[in-house]
């Protein structure tokens, strides 16, 4: 309701300012107008985040997330989880580990980071981001929260993990696909 009395009051801004610049107030009535403007932005925003948050109200990381993050030996070299496993699956997520547990997580971020020439020499564990220094989530996660983190920390996608066993992957492509198959269905 304040949201749609905002884009209101901004409207009404707009309208009035427009009136006063054509009736001689010059400069003054393109104040009104320019703030009338940002008024009916900032109550748009806030109309948009709050269907936001109906739209993922009660939805949890499980239900959105991707559970295909495979699994790989920290032992393997660069060049043979390229050319055998990430060209081909087309994943953006591999778990690695050590002993049967999970280590951490590669993603084509880190494979990036490594000159070509040195794809055979380097192996998962000399790239890959430990399990300590990665922002994870567990499937039980509000899917509000897990965007909230993901959008201060910009990452495009954000390890599921429970038991320290990889369950998933929540993307922000996932998270869009979601919303937009949501909101096909309710139109």
């Amino acid at each position: 309701m304040a949201a749609r009395v905002g884009q209101a009051v901004g409207g009404v801004f707009i309208a009035l300012g427009i009136v006063q610049f054509f009736g001689g107030a010059g400069i003054g009535g393109l104040w009104i107008a320019f703030i009338g403007w940002f008024v009916l932005q900032a109550a748009s925003d806030s109309y948009g985040e709050v269907g936001l948050t109906q739209a993922l109200k009660d939805v949890t990381v499980a239900d959105v997330m991707t559970r295909e993050c495979q699994t790989v030996d920290g032992n393997l070299n660069l060049r043979l989880v390229v050319d055998e496993t990430l060209l081909r699956a087309g994943n953006r997520c591999f778990a690695v580990l050590d002993n049967g547990g999970l280590a951490g997580i590669v993603t084509p971020h880190e494979v990036k980071k490594v000159d070509r020439a040195r794809w055979p020499y380097t192996t998962l564990f000399d790239i890959m981001r430990p399990l300590e220094e990665i922002r994870t989530v567990t499937p039980e996660t509000p899917l509000k929260a897990a965007l909230e983190i993901m959008g201060r920390r910009d990452l495009n996608q954000l390890p599921v993990v429970s038991n320290h066993h990889v369950d998933g992957v929540l993307t922000r492509a996932g998270v869009l696909n979601y919303l937009h198959t949501r909101t096909e269905l309710q139109a």
